[in-house]
């Protein structure tokens, strides 16, 4: 296998972490403040002070990796998965292994579709990578082809959600997964996906798959 071309670190640097979490908090803090009770042009001068000191260090490229101790890699700045990258809830793996994958995941207000339930666009794509991360973890990294989602209920927003995926069977190159999103019992979506095999050396995959 060649050497993987992307930046690899051993572990989610704290400051990008600790800097996702913070942009979280104020996304879901900007969409519950009352108008009126609050300055919001004086908060937006603040944040603009701060995006421009950014920008000012910015210019790496968004990949970022760290080794999870299963195998694989974490994506440090995924919108799923990311602790740096403040659109992703982020999904926390509990496991990865070549059965199954199974992560806990918190959607916020933020989240939001119809009124006190996380929008069907933010089910889907949960869903959609955590198949991605299924076939991966099974020693097939794809790409979705299809994917079909059928919401059972409506998924409810600041409850804790586990989202699990498994490897159904592979015809040549064409992955066929599985997966589920749950409210503790309760199955809130499943899906179904065919995803296509790529090659090892076209993107990074753990040593070994």
């Amino acid at each position: 296998m060649s050497e993987n071309p992307f930046p690899v670190v051993d572990g989610v640097p704290p400051g990008r972490a600790l800097l996702g979490d913070r942009i979280r908090e104020l996304i879901e803090a900007s969409v519950r403040v009352r108008d009126g009770e609050a300055d919001l042009a004086a908060a937006a001068s603040r944040v603009e002070a701060v995006t421009a000191a950014l920008r000012a260090a910015g210019g790496a490229r968004p990949l970022l990796l760290a080794a999870l101790e299963g195998g694989g890699h974490l994506s440090i700045n995924n919108p799923l998965e990311g602790p740096g990258n403040p659109l992703a809830p982020p999904l926390s793996w509990v496991h990865v292994g070549p059965a199954s994958v199974c992560a806990d995941v918190l959607l916020g207000a933020a989240h939001e579709g119809p009124p006190g339930r996380v929008h069907g666009g933010w089910v889907a794509a949960v869903l959609d990578h955590v198949l991605g991360r299924a076939t991966a973890a099974a020693g097939f990294p794809g790409m979705t082809a299809s994917l079909t989602v059928d919401y059972h209920h409506g998924t409810p927003y600041a409850v804790p959600l586990t989202a699990e995926g498994r490897l159904v069977r592979r015809d040549g190159r064409k992955l066929h997964a599985a997966a589920e999103l749950k409210a503790g019992d309760l199955v809130c979506a499943t899906a179904t996906a065919i995803l296509v095999h790529f090659s090892a050396d076209r993107f990074p995959v753990a040593a070994g798959d």
